[in-house]
């Protein structure tokens, strides 16, 4: 019988980090860990693809029309559905099904995750973003500079560092497209109106190589991030796992569906089902490490319960998109190399909030052509006109609104498997007005009537499920007996009521700030994995 130190379940940010920093231990990674199919290589740029290529229906839209599917299906992020990417999101629907008639979002079985087609941006919390946790940004620093070293992140010590903490790690930013040149130099002779507004802008700071690294290429600004899976130079876990593969620093089982877990006496083990042949298996450690994302990690949690009855709370963070255009760029021609990914961020000061608001800020060459018709106010034909010429005219500014608990914001694991997922949805806010008036002083023309609110669950940062607190599992109220609540984590991640499972996802995440949460999940991901790994003290022979 195999006996392991560590066993980590799912190969996402958490979970990739978590093993990362447990290496020396004897770990056993299960995955479910679908990757991309073989593809006709794209090489060269978008633009020029486009242009001179034969035949590009296949690696674009697909034989069974993937990339279109948001015409006629429920709607998902325009990176998870072309030929060569929706491996991303391959089979969740049927292996993890959720129960909601509302939730636009996805959930990803694949090595790597969401990340695999994740916006790439990378944020460091400060103090004022872990209010609620158990944990400083001094605490996390030294995980943040490890990460920066280990997967590269480009960006700038701009106006935002006082938002994003200063990092000199940084390699230099991405190259600002022409609309986008323009954009940062309006705001940099306008800043004084910005800082009356409470806002500023700055470069975007992305997990993404300007210079080559580690064998990784540079960003060739070819603007094919919707069609073309593990650009080298864009980071996703997936590299970091296959890297502890080839060392040797762990086994990693893929097609494992994991579904439950129980401790023992002796440790834990860990159910799992085989996919290719159905049957139920058993892996056994000493201590379980789970990192199957947000929901998958609540639902094996209450399933391990028996628990078909209580609902854990659920954080996203809700999103506007606001399209601007600058009518003198309309018909210039289309940028040759270019990006689909953010090319700035702008942070808000909100009153109604009481924290920032945070944007990223993009371009809309990468895109088909048809993501984007129905979203403007013409008929088919208009649209598709104005959308050639508009394209260089256009930017979409993507506004994230913090996650905020809420009664109709829950998860619920139901008898038959399926996991019960609601998000209230959010309002308008006047926010969104401040930025369109902002806009429109900088020479942007826009308009309330265009905002986009996608759906609920479509931010895909979901957290909160297992909250980390200061003294989980136990809670006192004035004048009243302790009560217990058994959901929650410690600041070391370890599960309430357990001896040894350890949760190292965003479920732990006890609030969610209008930031990108990925890089902060590695972080603590490598932080709780590394302290796991060091008070277990003598290896297993």
């Amino acid at each position: 019988m195999d006996w392991f130190d560590l066993i980590v379940v799912g190969s996402g940010p958490g979970a990739t980090f978590a093993a990362y920093g447990a290496r020396g231990r004897g770990i056993l990674v299960l995955d479910v860990g679908h990757d991309a199919p073989p593809c006709a290589e794209l090489t060269g740029n978008a633009y020029e693809l486009r242009r001179g290529a034969e035949d590009l229906f296949p690696s674009l839209i697909g034989e069974r029309f993937e990339s279109l599917r948001n015409l006629w299906k429920r709607p998902i992020s325009l990176k998870l559905k072309s030929p060569c990417m929706s491996y991303i999101v391959r089979d969740w629907e049927r292996v993890a099904p959720v129960a909601s008639e509302s939730f636009e979002g996805a959930i990803s079985l694949a090595k790597g995750g969401l990340a695999n087609g994740w916006g790439a941006g990378v944020f460091r919390f400060t103090d004022r973003d872990l209010a609620g946790f158990p944990l400083t940004a001094a605490e996390l620093r030294p995980y943040y500079d490890e990460l920066t070293a280990h997967i590269g992140v480009s960006g700038a010590n701009d106006d935002l560092a006082a938002y994003f903490e200063r990092d000199a790690g940084l390699l230099p930013p991405l190259r600002l497209s022409s609309f986008f040149a323009e954009l940062m130099g309006r705001y940099e002779r306008l800043r004084p109106l910005f800082e009356r507004e409470k806002m500023a802008m700055g470069r975007a700071r992305l997990a993404v190589l300007t210079e080559p690294r580690n064998g990784r290429a540079a960003y060739d600004y070819g603007n094919l991030e919707f069609f073309k899976p593990h650009d080298p130079a864009i980071y996703t876990p997936a590299y970091t796992i296959d890297e502890m593969i080839r060392a040797g620093a762990i086994e990693y089982r893929s097609g494992h569906l994991v579904t439950r877990y129980r401790e023992t006496e002796e440790g834990v083990e860990v159910h799992s089902r085989n996919l290719a042949t159905g049957a139920a298996e058993v892996a056994r450690g000493r201590k379980l490490l789970l990192g199957a994302g947000a929901l998958n990690t609540a639902r094996i949690v209450l399933e391990s319960n028996s628990d078909y009855q209580t609902r854990l709370p659920a954080l996203d963070n809700p999103m506007a998109c606001i399209p601007f255009f600058r009518l003198q760029r309309i018909g210039e021609p289309l940028a040759v190399h270019d990006t689909s990914l953010a090319q700035l961020n702008l942070v808000a000061e909100d009153a109604e909030w009481g924290e920032p608001l945070q944007a990223s800020l993009y371009g809309t060459t990468g895109p088909l052509r048809s993501d984007v018709v129905f979203s403007l106010p013409l008929s088919i034909r208009a649209n598709l006109v104005w959308t050639k010429y508009l394209a260089p005219a256009m930017g979409l500014l993507m506004l994230f609104y913090p996650g905020r608990q809420s009664s109709g914001s829950y998860v619920r694991l139901w008898p038959t498997g399926e996991l019960e997922v609601q998000f209230a949805p959010e309002p308008p806010h006047e926010v969104e007005r401040r930025l369109i008036r902002l806009l429109r002083k900088m020479g942007y023309v826009t308009h309330a009537a265009l905002i986009q609110r996608p759906g609920s669950g479509a931010g895909l940062h979901y957290a909160g499920t297992l909250p980390m607190r200061a003294n989980p599992g136990l809670h006192e109220r004035p004048c009243e007996k302790p009560y217990e609540r058994p959901y929650e984590t410690s600041a070391e991640g370890l599960l309430a009521g357990t001896q040894g499972v350890y949760i190292v996802d965003g479920a732990c995440f006890p609030r969610l700030p209008a930031k990108n949460l990925t890089f902060t999940i590695m972080a603590n991901a490598l932080r709780i994995g590394r302290g796991v790994a060091q008070r277990m003290g003598q290896r297993l022979p």
